[in-house]
């Protein structure tokens, strides 16, 4: 298998077969196959070997499900690596979306879970925070239909750098808590990223001024 190759998606993830079930990691190769990240860097964003990676790619090209993608050098430079996911039983894509979800949560339903780690160091009083529960609200509101909302969430957040991530105490996304964000080189690429997904500027109401006081 060639493992600079790039896949994408053949059909909306919306529009498959709502009874059509995959496992956690073939759903999430369909979520990684964006059109501009290769084989290899899917494997290493899913965290499985190569015979794992080649199988499942076999088994999704084989049902249609992506096509190969031709992308330019600069596209290809640009493409990034993700946080690995859990092995689970076969589930339609509602199901792996709803599998997220906070048992409990006294956020929205419809928002996609975050599980906080440890809060990163206090930033001055002067810095500019970022509200992640309304960046979150922010994209799920661009879309009525929650499942098309919780594919934008994931696909924004794929697009982060890994380390940057657990550098700001972000593992998953789950949470129920506001997390507030003033890691400025984070806060720039949740903002490209929205830019990039949704081709929508991301709007100043999810800054604060300061962190509130401790």
């Amino acid at each position: 298998m060639n493992n600079t190759k790039i896949y994408q998606n053949t059909w909306p993830l919306q529009q498959l077969p709502a009874t059509m079930k995959l496992s956690n990691l073939e759903w999430r190769f369909l979520l990684c196959a964006d059109g501009k990240a290769t084989v290899d860097q899917i494997q290493r964003r899913l965290g499985v070997s190569e015979k794992e990676r080649d199988y499942i790619l076999s088994r999704l090209c084989g049902s249609n499900l992506l096509t190969e993608s031709i992308v330019s050098l600069e596209e290809f430079a640009k493409t990034t690596v993700d946080i690995a996911a859990p092995v689970s039983e076969p589930q339609t894509f509602i199901e792996y979306l709803k599998s997220t979800e906070s048992p409990g949560s006294s956020t929205e339903k419809n928002m996609p879970a975050f599980s906080p780690l440890q809060k990163p160091a206090a930033a001055p009083s002067t810095a500019r925070a970022m509200s992640l529960q309304s960046v979150i609200q922010f994209i799920l509101n661009q879309n009525p239909d929650p499942t098309a909302g919780h594919l934008a969430t994931y696909q924004v957040f794929m697009g982060i750098d890994t380390q940057l991530l657990k550098r700001n105490g972000i593992t998953s996304l789950r949470f129920q808590d506001d997390r507030l964000i003033t890691d400025p080189e984070l806060q720039t690429a949740i903002t490209d990223n929205i830019q990039k997904v949704l081709k929508i500027t991301c709007p100043e109401d999810v800054f604060v001024a300061s962190p509130p006081g401790r």
